[in-house]
């Protein structure tokens, strides 16, 4: 990873490697059930690759009522 912003729960960053959402969201401790991955503006599942360079956006899932 090399850029983050702590807004809002908000993390975003350029890869600088090869990697699964899944792994992503092991690594950072988060689940799946909470948080959404947007890989270079698409919605990613947990099994989706994410290549170097691509731009990764880690939001929480927001409910309301």
């Amino acid at each position: 990873m090399s850029e983050t912003s702590g807004k809002l729960g908000l993390l975003k960053f350029v890869s600088k490697r090869s990697f699964r959402v899944g792994e992503l969201l092991a690594e950072l401790g988060l689940s799946k059930d909470y948080f959404t991955v947007i890989v270079d503006g698409k919605k990613a599942d947990f099994n989706s690759l994410v290549d170097e360079g691509s731009l990764v956006i880690v939001l929480p899932r927001i409910a309301g009522g």
